[in-house]
Order: C-alpha cells, then sequence, then structure tokens
C-alpha cells in the first residue's frame, strides 16, 4: 500500500477482480445485472469490477458469498445504502432530512412515493432515488 493511501481509497486488485469474475459466472449474473449492482453499491461512481475500491471488492465478495453472518446482514446493509442514497438526494432537494415528519410527509406524497420513508422496500428505494435523480436534474436545469 502507497503511502498516505487508505485501504478504502485503494484499487482492487486483479487477484481480486478474477475472484469477482469468477465469482459472477458461478451464480450466473448477466452483465447488466453485474453493472446495476456495482452502480449501487458505488453510488454511481462505477459500473466496472476494475473501477472498485479495495474494501468495495471485499464487500461484494462477501455479500456475493452469502456474507459471513448469512445474507441476512447483506441485505440489511444494502437496504441502509439504498436509504442513505434516498436521503442524500431528498436533502439535495430541500427536504430537512434531519426531521422524520418532513421525511415522511415527503415520502407520502403519492407523487413520490406514497409511503412512509422506514416502510419503503429496497425496490421502492430505488425507484424514489431515480425519481429524486430526475427531480433535481430538472430543477438545476431550470
Amino acid at each position: 500500500m502507497e503511502k498516505g493511501q487508505t485501504r478504502s481509497k485503494r484499487p482492487a486488485g486483479p487477484k481480486m477482480v478474477r475472484r469477482l469474475h469468477a465469482i459472477y459466472r458461478a451464480r450466473g449474473i448477466d452483465g447488466e445485472t453485474k453493472r446495476q449492482m456495482l452502480l449501487e453499491l458505488t453510488d454511481g461512481r462505477t459500473d466496472s469490477t476494475k473501477g472498485l475500491t479495495d474494501r468495495e471488492a471485499v464487500y461484494l465478495c462477501g455479500f456475493l458469498n452469502g456474507g459471513a453472518q448469512g445474507g441476512r446482514s447483506a441485505e440489511r446493509d444494502m437496504l441502509r445504502k439504498r436509504r442513505s442514497g434516498a436521503l442524500r438526494r431528498m436533502q439535495r432537494y430541500g427536504v430537512d432530512t434531519t426531521d422524520w415528519g418532513r421525511v415522511d410527509a415527503f415520502c407520502l406524497d403519492p407523487r413520490i412515493a406514497g409511503k412512509r420513508f422506514y416502510n419503503l422496500d429496497a425496490g421502492e428505494l430505488l425507484d424514489l432515488i431515480a425519481k429524486l435523480e430526475r427531480i433535481i436534474k430538472r430543477k438545476e436545469e431550470a
């Protein structure tokens, strides 16, 4: 590891990249699914296994292999990551994310999600993130 470079910033090594590709093949993960998974994991930074940091590659390897504590922990981590992504975008839009009442009021609008934030499942959170991205983009263009 280079001086001043932490594990979380260091790119994944070629051995780890090969290992992940072997896992993709073994699990039957196609290219589009892999790209979506990587975009989600890196919060849109990269859709390539070679673009992962060492920490992200280790996490993904554990996630694809069922995680050290089973798939539940990995699912919870993914849900937490999606919630965080949605909250960041709400904050960019102007919603006070420190007030759960405002977050819920925003999400309860049928044009947004029609549910309380905590009740959104992983798929609904992905839809919400995409919707918020479109809203923010329109707002910035205006």
